[in-house]
């Protein structure tokens, strides 16, 4: 298996307790943050085509992926969320315990394939309160080593506090 090449603080510190967390209220609209970056391998995406049951043969069947229109293995799509998630530092918004998700949009770019290492540029474009609600509101770009974009994803999180 290869070496992972998560950051240090994925196993202790995913999450952080409340009190290190910063409130909505400290949250700026503009402000923006990049993720690690992180090498997709094809260990990792057989995990995944295996975690989501979607065995389409151009993300697990090698000849099969040859001869398609992508020319060769290809990662799912949504793989890029779990990426984003693991990559993303434990004291960013994103990561609020508590926090749900009221809608996502994910626009696909250049697909991902083994060997790609991807990061994101996330911005948070606005937040408010709706109904007694603390929203925070982002656009995400997922681009790959080539600076391609592989996603770009618009959404937001209802946030605890």
């Amino acid at each position: 298996m290869p070496e992972e090449n998560l950051p240090e603080w994925f196993e202790k510190d995913f999450f952080l307790h409340d009190k290190q967390q910063r409130s909505w209220d400290e949250l700026e609209v503009g402000e923006e943050y990049e993720t690690v970056p992180f090498t997709v391998t094809a260990e990792r995406i057989a995990k995944y085509v295996e975690g989501t049951e979607d065995y389409n043969p151009v993300f697990c069947d090698e000849e099969a992926a040859k001869d398609s229109q992508f020319g060769g293995i290809i990662a799912p799509p949504t793989i890029v969320v779990p990426i984003v998630f693991a990559t993303t530092p434990p004291d960013l918004w994103i990561k609020m315990p508590g926090a749900v998700n009221p809608g996502q949009k994910l626009e696909f770019g250049v697909p991902v394939r083994p060997g790609d290492t991807v990061r994101c540029k996330a911005r948070l474009t606005d937040k408010y309160i709706k109904r007694g609600r603390k929203y925070a509101m982002s656009r995400m770009q997922i681009l790959n080593q080539r600076d391609e974009v592989v996603c770009v994803w618009t959404g937001g999180l209802i946030l605890p506090r």
